[in-house]
């Protein structure tokens, strides 16, 4: 068998609402929260399945809705929560003790939507949970792609800037402590870009007075992908810290999980 090639497949979109009692949902009131933004929007009682006319997504077979599904888990779910969800919560410190809270948890995913390009994804998987999280009131949301913990009312007052796309939802930027000679002290990346199916990025680096600085051009990159696509190539160059200087991007697997493709920033 041959070795995997680079690239990555988009993924399904998954995302926990946790509860620290017993939630019950109005599903017809989501409806109504969703029917603000997307008019056509119909829901399916038995499967509880929301289907969005409005986001149509083409396969070989012909063109079918985009959908939402909600499903109910087992009581004993948010035990399976590992501790990679936990310890990357740079933006919400509070997490880990919000989730130790809760006990019930909500599935939200979306289906039939993987090839869609990934901004029109991402603000239909934000219209959901924000009319999700609008009418159960989840103490958390977890984000499976991201592996991170979100602050469901901080992620609802965000949702209330017209202009705000909830890229945040699906990714997330990573420091380790590596120590590693071959590299270097520090490795920055990201996570969840993967799941869109274009590259994440990593950095290695030993100046720690950086850190906030990385980030951020991470940040700003992972949005350019978003909408840009995956159009960064093996030997491109783009800028770096600084005005004019510039970072070589080499695509490889990534070396933290999950194995990935990955651009590689390396200083010129």
């Amino acid at each position: 068998m041959g070795s995997k090639k680079l690239g990555n497949n988009p993924k399904m979109m998954m995302f926990r609402l946790l509860f620290e009692d017993k939630p019950t949902i109005d599903l017809n009131a989501v409806l109504g929260e969703l029917h603000k933004v997307f008019p056509n929007v119909t829901f399916e009682k038995k499967a509880n399945v929301f289907t969005f006319p409005d986001c149509e997504v083409e396969f070989e077979e012909g063109i079918v809705p985009a959908q939402c599904v909600v499903m109910h888990a087992e009581d004993d779910s948010v035990k399976n929560i590992g501790d990679k969800y936990k310890e990357q919560n740079w933006h919400w410190e509070e997490g880990t003790e919000a989730l130790e809270k809760c006990k019930h948890e909500v599935l939200v995913t979306d289906f039939l939507s993987r090839s869609l390009e990934p901004r029109i994804r991402i603000v239909l998987m934000q219209q959901m949970l924000f009319a999700m999280a609008k009418v159960s009131q989840p103490a958390v949301i977890v984000s499976e792609h991201a592996e991170k913990l979100i602050d469901p009312a901080v992620f609802m007052q965000d949702c209330l800037d017209p202009n705000y796309v909830a890229l945040d939802l699906m990714v997330n930027v990573r420091l380790y402590n590596i120590n590693q000679p071959e590299y270097k002290n520090l490795l920055m990346d990201t996570i969840g870009l993967h799941a869109l199916g274009v590259s994440d990025f990593q950095f290695f680096f030993d100046d720690d007075t950086l850190v906030n600085d990385i980030a951020n051009r991470l940040w700003d990159y992972a949005y350019y992908l978003m909408e840009a696509g995956d159009v960064i190539e093996d030997g491109h160059t783009i800028e770096g810290l600084v005005a004019g200087s510039k970072w070589k991007c080499h695509k490889e697997f990534s070396t933290s999980q999950p194995r990935r493709t990955v651009i590689n920033l390396e200083m010129d």
